[in-house]
């Protein structure tokens, strides 16, 4: 299935109020949000499948807010300098799923706050954030996980790594779970340093040189944990091989 490109002249599922992008799913559907002027965006999914690509490079400010009624909705971000954005995710329903990829990379201080809502039994979350820093960049990254009581039998999983190329000690990770029922399934993970020395010499023993390495386990984390497909990941990789090197 191709994408839609939001705002393009194929894009018939996409309405403007107030200034927010409005976007209503009822069908298994695949959207791409690139170089867009907006600065907020909703998606509603109802009883579909929906992979989101979001391409963003300079944009601030934005904020993605996600109504999830039964259906599963893929959620991909990959982010070049873009700082103080947002997502905030309402689980509906039983059956409502949300699976969360923020990739950014940045030679500046930003920040992203993740927020999901398990308003209904039997909804799972799963919130990847990884991060890359180079030069003056610093991430933060927040994330909450609500699950209120009667929502029984929810899976909340986080997991959030920042590689630090940099010298600043300024990159945080602040994962929370606000859980107020007995029968829950909640983990996080969180992880800031520089790659495993480990992983760097096994490349290296194999003929690549370190920065040959260094920058297989940068596409690997970035682009390699997004849920798309090939030929999105090679045309990523190579933006991100041609300009963030």
């Amino acid at each position: 299935m191709n994408r839609i490109l939001i705002g393009s002249d194929n894009d018939k599922i996409s309405v403007i109020k107030d200034n927010t992008v409005i976007i209503n799913i009822n069908s298994d559907t695949n959207i791409l949000i690139k170089d867009n002027l907006f600065n907020r965006y909703t998606f509603n999914v109802s009883n579909a499948n929906l992979n989101v690509l979001i391409i963003s490079d300079n944009m601030d400010d934005v904020v993605y807010d996600i109504n999830v009624n039964k259906g599963n909705l893929f959620f991909n971000n990959i982010a070049y300098n873009s700082k103080n954005v947002m997502l905030n995710a309402n689980l509906d329903a039983k059956d409502s799923n949300i699976v969360v990829h923020n990739c950014v990379i940045t030679s500046k201080k930003v920040k992203y706050t993740v927020n999901i809502n398990h308003n209904k039994m039997l909804t799972n979350s799963n919130v990847y954030n990884n991060g890359v820093t180079k030069e003056e960049g610093s991430i933060l990254f927040d994330v909450y996980s609500y699950v209120p009581n009667k929502s029984k039998n929810c899976n909340v999983n986080q997991n959030s790594k920042i590689i630090t190329l940099n010298d600043t000690n300024e990159n945080r990770i602040n994962p929370v779970l606000l859980i107020d029922e007995f029968e829950c399934n909640a983990k996080h993970a969180a992880f800031i340093g520089n790659f495993n020395k480990d992983e760097l010499f096994y490349l290296m023993s194999r003929g690549l040189n370190k920065k040959e390495s260094m920058n297989l386990l940068i596409n690997g984390l970035l682009i390699g944990t997004l849920d798309i497909c090939f030929n999105e990941k090679e045309l990523l990789k190579k933006k991100l091989n041609n300009e963030w090197r």
